[in-house]
């Protein structure tokens, strides 16, 4: 299996202004900086925890659909499903009817199953033959990152300015989140 992003997030994490206080900084000299900085703490949040913080749009790809009968998902959580899309034995490029598969928005990670009484289609052997197109994060705005993600993003921008020797202890608000699977 393949993923990637295809629509990153619009917004960042915490606000410009939390990073502001983070950081001690006082008017705006240093947003681009920081907003760098923030959105770099943030993908490496992401990577470790295994979830999308701000809305974002990935894609996952497969040689074919699996014997199992169900594709995970990574980066929960799942919002929604934009399409399945598949090489039929012609290498014709179909999508697959929403009725034929289920989205499993409440698991982390997320995953899509056959629905009941349907069989995934053949595909072309192949690589990339399935390809699945999705949505994951917690909004559109930093309004609904859980707050203790949003305290170690903070924590991590204020060590950067003001180093801290006991920043490591900042790892520990993570772990409640960690997808693992």
């Amino acid at each position: 299996m393949t993923k990637r992003q295809i629509i990153p997030p619009v917004a960042m994490a915490v606000s410009i202004d939390a990073a502001r206080r983070a950081a001690r900084a006082s008017g705006t000299a240093l947003d681009a900086e920081l907003e760098d900085k923030v959105r770099g703490i943030t993908e490496e949040v992401e990577h470790k925890i295994g979830r999308a913080l701000i809305t974002q749009t990935w894609e996952v790809a497969l040689d074919y659909f699996p014997v199992s009968g169900s594709i995970k998902l990574p980066m929960a959580p799942l919002a929604s499903v934009d399409h399945v899309k598949f090489f039929d034995v012609d290498g014709v490029q179909r999508t697959l009817d929403p009725q034929d598969y289920l989205a499993d928005t409440k698991s982390a990670p997320g995953w899509i199953v056959r629905a009941p009484g349907c069989g995934w289609p053949s595909t072309q052997g192949r690589i990339h033959a399935v390809g699945v197109q999705y949505v994951c994060g917690y909004g559109l705005t930093e309004a609904g990152v859980p707050p203790a993600i949003k305290e170690y993003i903070l924590g991590m921008l204020e060590h950067h300015y003001y180093p801290n020797p006991n920043a490591h202890h900042l790892a520990r608000r993570l772990d409640r989140f960690m997808v693992y699977g």
